[in-house]
């Protein structure tokens, strides 16, 4: 792993953590798939909480030089999507990161998981 794709990782966990966000996972997607290099995927207890995830996440990766390529979903839909081009960020209501199951679909690959 570069040493930016690092600091990628580490600026948007920590963010996360820092509203509350929980069961935080990185995935190595890379070796599988063209999207992206790394997945970060996160739940959050309600749409204020998803919110607030949100907002630190564009809030700290842009205070580290990191320039959104792309941003889709609404709280409102429980799943908001920040695309880093090399990291993507999938942040959930709970519920709704148990339907999409990521965390199932991509069990093959190199998995962190932060607290």
């Amino acid at each position: 792993m570069t040493d930016n794709l690092e600091k990628m990782i580490d600026t948007a966990t920590a963010a996360i953590l820092d509203r509350k966000g929980y069961d935080v996972v990185s995935l190595h997607v890379g070796s599988v798939s063209v999207i992206a290099d790394y997945f970060i995927i996160a739940s959050a207890s309600n749409k204020s909480q998803l919110d607030a995830l949100v907002d630190r996440v564009e809030e700290k990766m842009k205070e580290e030089g990191f320039v959104m390529k792309d941003r889709e979903g609404r709280s409102t839909g429980g799943w908001v999507l920040l695309d880093y081009n090399d990291v993507v960020i999938h942040l959930f209501l709970e519920e709704m990161r148990d339907f999409y199951s990521l965390d199932s679909t991509w069990r093959d690959v190199e998995r962190k998981e932060y607290k």
